[in-house]
């Protein structure tokens, strides 16, 4: 017999509570809700997960997965379902334990099907307390694959959600203090940033328990006793309407994630500090001509985004009116070439890889999709690439970010959407409609987007691109700081800024 909805409501609050108290319990209790209605069903296998990965009991976690997805079967559009699988999957993951680096092959699809679902979630029309928590797990996840650009990014989407999920706020702040430890970035603002959150937390501590339990209360709280010195806090006020859009995105191109720092001209200061080379090597290494030109396509699409979504550009052109309500003209194809230029960016950082670690291959056969694995072992698995393998072993964690970021940019991850987009406007037509994004009439050479959709999609673009670009210098960064004292004669050559040569900055 079917449970009623009252009778459901508070199965679940009494089970979320024996989590917290008693998780072996609340497993026990919980397998007898299984033979259930759907709902009582998708409430168990969330209990099983919850508490299982507090006991680290797998088969727990298995029955709960193995649950939600014949719940995810039969009703695909439910938020919530998609969410509790999600958690199941990462948590699958993450009592699977740590050895050594291979562990991120071995839960590779764990993870990659999991952000895929809590992306899916939190892009949904469900509740802004769901898509808040799909957020903050997503973050979370990202976090754990070396991606702190984006998971700081999904941090404040989650507070954008719900300003008063202080695991969100805590999740930034811890992020912000380990870039300063790390030094990424400069730390007097980020700093201040991170108190920012921190006290946003404190106003709202009694949520940590509410989303998180005991155990997270216990465990973030520590952070409301951090004492942190006094820093400057990005001071906007000055700045003009682009300067503002790069801000309010977090798309500047410098290691500071919040905030630019208007007393420089080109506060796009992301930058290769310095290489390792032979003496015997003439010129200055290709790899600063690659990052000047990976720096320079990031800019432009950014400035191509910006234009088009802010700026009312004139047009010359004339259209056909398809009676759909689709937009065309200028700016609809400068979106376009902005979301086309970030995907182009990643096959560059690919090649950048390739010249940097000395990787002989066919050059027009490098792509982001297949730089960072070898070719699968027998049954599926994925491996490293044999030439990048010994910088992983040796905990390249920027390294890392970028192989898990390219598993989301192909067919199931996550981010295969933008590339997906890519793929349209070179080879096909896109076309954006300001309302809704039903064509007049079908082709299969012509995909269809809402407005609102394809702006969010490129700025996530921008997003993913800056990341990216931020963990290939970090990633170069790492590797140089390993590398043994080379032997010989050592010489230093200083590597100019092209401004300077060229006399741009001068008065």
């Amino acid at each position: 017999m079917s449970a009623s909805q009252s009778e459901i409501t508070e199965a679940n609050r009494r089970l979320r509570l024996l989590i917290d108290s008693d998780p072996v319990e609340a497993i026990l209790q919980a397998r007898r809700l299984l033979d259930g209605g759907s709902n009582q069903q998708n409430i168990a296998a969330g209990v099983l997960i919850d508490a299982g990965a507090i006991t680290r009991d797998g088969a727990a976690v298995q029955t709960g997965i193995d649950i939600l997805r014949c719940l995810h079967e039969k009703y695909p559009d439910i938020p919530a379902i998609s969410y509790n699988l999600a958690n199941g999957l990462v948590t699958l993951a993450d009592i699977n334990k740590f050895v050594d680096v291979n562990w991120y092959l071995d839960t590779s699809d764990l993870r990659r099907e999991g952000r895929y679902l809590l992306a899916s979630v939190a892009a949904s029309k469900t509740d802004a307390d769901l898509k808040s928590t799909a957020a903050t797990n997503l973050a979370n996840a990202f976090g754990k694959a070396h991606r702190w650009a984006e998971a700081y990014d999904a941090y404040l989407e989650a507070l954008r959600f719900d300003s008063t999920n202080a695991i969100a706020s805590t999740g930034a702040a811890r992020l912000l203090l380990r870039c300063v430890k790390l030094g990424l970035g400069d730390p007097s603002v980020l700093g201040a940033v991170a108190q920012r959150h921190i006290e946003r937390a404190k106003l709202n501590e009694e949520r940590i328990k509410e989303l998180g339990g005991t155990q997270a209360y216990e465990e973030l709280s520590k952070l409301f006793e951090v004492n942190l010195p006094g820093g400057a806090y990005p001071d906007l006020s000055c700045a003009d309407e682009y300067q503002q859009f790069i801000a309010h995105h977090r798309l500047a191109l410098s290691p500071t994630i919040e905030g630019l720092d208007l007393s420089l001209k080109r506060w796009d200061s992301l930058e290769i500090h310095s290489l390792r080379e032979s003496i015997k090597n003439n010129g200055v290494p290709p790899l600063f001509a690659m990052f000047n030109i990976l720096k320079a396509d990031y800019l432009a699409a950014r400035a191509l985004a910006y234009k088009a979504l802010n700026e009312n550009t004139a047009d010359s052109g004339t259209y056909s009116d398809t009676l759909d309500y689709a937009v065309y003209g200028i700016n609809e194809s400068l979106l376009s070439l902005a979301q086309r230029t970030c995907m182009d960016v990643l096959d560059k950082i690919a090649a950048a890889t390739s010249e940097y670690f000395n990787i002989s291959e066919n050059v027009n056969r490098i792509y982001f999709s297949n730089r960072w694995y070898g070719n699968k072992l027998k049954g599926g698995a994925l491996q490293w690439n044999p030439r990048l393998k010994d910088a992983i072993l040796k905990n390249n964690s920027a390294l890392i970010a970028l192989a898990e970021l390219s598993l989301d940019t192909e067919s199931g991850g996550a981010l295969y959407e933008n590339k997906a987009m890519r793929h349209a406007s070179t080879h096909r037509f896109i076309v954006v409609h300001d309302l809704g994004s039903m064509p007049s009439r079908q082709s299969p050479f012509v995909e269809h987007y809402a407005a609102h959709e394809f702006h969010s999609s490129v700025i996530r673009s921008l997003q993913l691109t800056r990341a990216a670009l931020l963990y290939f210098v970090d990633m170069v960064s790492q590797n140089e700081a390993i590398q043994p004292p080379p032997e010989g004669i050592i010489a230093t050559m200083e590597v100019p800024y092209h401004h300077d040569i060229r006399g741009e900055d001068s008065e």
